[in-house]
C-alpha cells in the first residue's frame, strides 16, 4: 500500500483548501491506497472554530468518520491521526492512534509538554512524531520525547529542510516518516510510505510504524 501520513482538510484545518470530499476523491485517483487525516489540533483552532472543550474533539472525530465513509465508497483507506500543537511551543507533532480518553480532554492536553505527551504515548500505545522539525520557527525536540520525526515533508510552500531531518534521524536512530502535508490540490500524493501488505485500520498502521516495515516514498 501507498499511504500518505500527513493530510489536512478545510473543515478542521483553517489553512486547508480542499474539503474532505475533494481530498478523498483526489487521493482515490492519485495511485495512493490510503491517507491519514492529520488535521490541526490545537487551542487556537478550537477557539477559531468556536468549539468548547466538550465538543471540539467530537467535531474532530466526526470529520474523520466522514472521511472514512467517503473513503470506503471510493476504495481509499482512511486512518485516524492529528497534527497536535500544545500551548507550550510552536512545534507540531503528528500523532497516530490517539486514544479518545486522552485526546478528548483538550484543556489538559494544551498544557502538556512533548515529554508529557510521550509519557502518555508510552502508556496508551500511540505514536508521536515531530512534523517538519527543521522548518522555520520550530524547536528541535529531544529524541527521547519522540517516537520519530518526519524526514520528508513535501509541502511545496515551505522549506522543511528534509535533508537535515534525515541526517538528524540517522544520528539519533529515530524512525523517519514522510507525508505530503497536503492542504490543496498541488500537494496531493507527493510523499508517504509504502508497505508490501494491506493495512486494514489505524491500529494496524500504528503496528506498521512501530515495526519499521515500510519504505519512504
Amino acid at each position: 500500500m501507498k499511504i500518505d501520513l500527513h493530510v489536512h482538510t478545510c473543515e478542521m484545518s483553517l489553512c486547508g483548501v480542499l474539503s474532505t470530499e475533494e481530498t478523498v476523491d483526489a487521493y482515490a485517483q492519485s495511485g495512493f491506497d490510503g491517507i491519514v487525516i492529520t488535521n490541526h489540533f490545537n487551542s487556537w483552532t478550537q477557539k477559531k472554530l468556536g468549539f468548547g472543550d466538550a465538543d471540539y474533539y467530537d467535531a474532530y472525530r466526526r470529520c474523520f468518520e466522514n472521511a472514512r465513509r467517503l473513503g470506503e465508497k471510493a476504495g481509499l483507506s482512511v486512518y485516524f491521526g492529528c497534527e497536535l500543537k500544545t500551548d507550550l511551543s510552536n512545534n507540531d507533532y503528528l500523532v497516530y492512534g490517539a486514544p479518545d480518553e486522552v485526546f478528548s480532554r483538550t484543556a489538559e492536553l494544551w498544557g502538556m509538554s512533548a515529554s508529557d505527551v510521550k509519557r502518555l504515548a508510552d502508556e496508551y500505545g500511540f505514536l508521536i512524531y515531530q512534523a517538519h522539525p527543521f522548518r522555520d520557527h520550530m524547536q528541535v525536540t529531544p529524541p527521547g520525547n519522540l517516537s520519530g520525526i518526519e524526514i520528508r515533508n513535501a509541502n511545496p510552500r515551505h522549506d522543511s529542510r528534509n535533508d537535515i531531518a534525515a541526517e538528524w534521524a540517522k544520528k539519533f536512530s529515530l524512525p523517519g516518516i514522510a507525508g505530503s502535508d497536503c492542504h490543496q490540490s498541488e500537494d496531493v500524493a507527493l510523499a508517504g510510505i509504502e508497505t508490501d501488505f494491506f493495512v486494514p485500520d489505524t491500529a494496524a498502521l500504528v503496528d506498521v510504524l512501530k515495526s519499521g516495515k515500510y519504505r519512504i516514498i
